[in-house]
């Protein structure tokens, strides 16, 4: 992002530097280039930005390496994709709500920042735990078990944003109660060291009682989204998870790609 002080460059100016020496995938730079020229108002909302062709020059990148890019931020929400027009930033409505895939697993703090909001969190529980009913069933571990836990609640400009609450399978994720989630999430730490086979999820809307509602900081009939995340090493349930958060701050969304049966009908 610029400094304050400084000239912003306009939409057919040269990066400052190669993509191509950043320390990640190529079209993951090219994601954070777009996220930053849209988070600066370099880009405003609505407004169409280079094309494939045009930017991956600016960049030093492939058109292809640009297009994957604009895909997935397409999917993300972030970009808007008109056929024989261009591509464009999304209307500001959709850039506001940090948002998760419903098929993937991301970072809370790289989206609240995706979306210009500075991401702070509280800690508010960090020890060992004894299981809920539900962390249990999904562990397939007795009730009452104890075990790794967390409570953190993340804020986008110091407004809660998620409530996140996690229980980890024993001997799953060492050194996780020695970490400090206010400098990186949960998330971070787990795929460092976790290995991940499988993911399921399930979301709920529900209606908060009076002590979550203080937490969030919502009133007791704003509607809360309420998702419930099982990851899994080799068929074994690793962690569980519940991810609250109010409705109007955050939004799920995906896109998949479907396969035809013969006929051009939906597969069963």
């Amino acid at each position: 992002m610029p400094d304050g002080g400084a000239p912003r460059r306009g939409a057919g100016d040269a990066a400052p530097r190669d993509l191509c020496e950043e320390p990640k995938p190529r079209y993951e730079a090219v994601k954070d280039h777009v996220r930053a020229r849209i988070a600066a108002g370099d880009w405003p909302p609505n407004t169409r930005i280079p094309s494939e062709n045009e930017l991956g020059p600016m960049l030093g990148v492939s058109r292809i390496t640009v297009n994957r890019a604009f895909a997935e931020l397409a999917r993300e929400g972030r970009l808007r994709k008109v056929p024989g027009v261009g591509t464009f930033v999304a209307p500001r409505a959709e850039l506001d709500k940090p948002r998760f895939g419903l098929t993937s697993i991301q970072s809370i703090a790289e989206e609240i920042r995706g979306r210009g909001m500075e991401w702070s969190c509280r800690v508010q529980a960090l020890a060992p735990a004894p299981m809920t009913a539900e962390a249990a069933e999904a562990l397939g571990m007795p009730a009452g078990s104890v075990v790794t836990a967390s409570s953190i609640l993340h804020l986008g400009d110091g407004v809660p944003i998620q409530l996140e609450e996690r229980f980890i399978r024993p001997g799953y994720a060492p050194g996780y109660l020695d970490q400090d989630f206010t400098i990186r999430t949960t998330y971070d730490f787990l795929r460092e060291v976790g290995e991940v086979t499988e993911m399921e999820q399930a979301v709920t809307a529900i209606l908060p009682d009076a002590p979550l509602a203080r937490r969030l900081s919502v009133g007791p009939r704003d509607p809360l989204l309420v998702i419930r995340r099982r990851t899994f090493r080799r068929e074994e349930a690793t962690t569980f998870s519940r991810l609250t958060q109010p409705a109007s701050r955050f939004e799920l969304s995906g896109r998949t790609r479907m396969q035809t049966a013969p006929g051009g009908h939906f597969p069963p």
